[in-house]
């Protein structure tokens, strides 16, 4: 799905368990929980992992 990252400017890995089934609404609460001010900023991919340690999902 994500084969070329050249057009991100900025990539973030969100450490620990996130649950997935977050809406956007929820998954931008997580980004300005730890400290990322503005979520929308464009150029940005962040990357989440869910429960299996072994897939990251942007």
């Amino acid at each position: 799905m994500l084969n070329d990252t050249i057009g991100f400017s900025e990539i973030y890995i969100v450490c620990g368990r996130t649950d997935l089934r977050y809406g956007i609404d929820s998954l931008a609460g997580v980004l300005k929980s730890i400290g990322i001010e503005n979520p929308a900023t464009a150029g940005t991919l962040y990357l989440f992992c869910g429960r299996r340690s072994d897939r990251i999902q942007p």
